[in-house]
């Protein structure tokens, strides 16, 4: 059976099983890259298509280790700016309502209530593109394409939700497949090796 080697989107080759053994001994091939084959569901790391015995000593294990915290350290963040995202939704409502009760009572009180609004569009702003940088990092770490194109469609009416469902249910399947705990959040950084 041939197998497709993908690195960062990027078709590296096709290698049978003893050639990819080989190609991943003299570092022609990463256990980073993703390998797929006729048949397989869906795209595989390397390290776990050849099994914890294949990896070469000292490296591999490092990049993978360094890989694997940056895909749930990424992935914690994005789903937590998820989560501030809907909690400043809700104060963004509260807010609203409380000024338009300023406005029709006094006008003092309103401009107060606009000024802390603004003050509020400045920390929501801030937080999203905080979480643009979590959406880039995580896709780059997860090799699913190129990165900048899943923040393009953060900016989509209605990405946001679909962009953030497909990276948690890949960086949930990764870390799973990596033998990580995956939790509603997403893995606890503070276990990984």
């Amino acid at each position: 059976m041939n197998y497709q080697i993908s690195r960062a989107g990027q078709t590296v080759g096709t290698y049978d099983l003893e050639a990819l053994k080989a190609a991943v001994q003299s570092g022609q091939v990463l256990l980073t890259d993703f390998a797929w084959a006729p048949g397989m569901p869906e795209w595989k790391a390397v390290s776990i298509l050849l099994g914890e015995a294949s990896q070469p000593p000292g490296q591999a294990s490092a990049i993978s280790a360094e890989r694997i915290r940056a895909v749930a350290s990424n992935h914690r963040a994005m789903n937590l700016c998820l989560l501030a995202s809907l909690v400043a939704f809700l104060v963004f409502m509260i807010l609203g309502g409380a000024l338009s009760a300023g406005v029709r009572n006094e006008t003092g009180k309103a401009l107060g209530m606009i000024l802390i609004l603004f003050g509020f569009y400045a920390v929501v702003l801030g937080l999203f593109v905080f979480w643009c940088v979590k959406v880039y990092k995580l896709a780059d770490a997860l090799q699913v394409g190129p990165a900048f194109l899943w923040v393009l469609g953060m900016l989509v009416p209605c990405g946001i939700p679909v962009i953030v469902l497909i990276l948690s249910q890949k960086a949930g399947n990764f870390l799973r497949a990596s033998g990580v705990k995956v939790g509603f959040l997403g893995a606890d950084t503070s276990k990984l090796p």
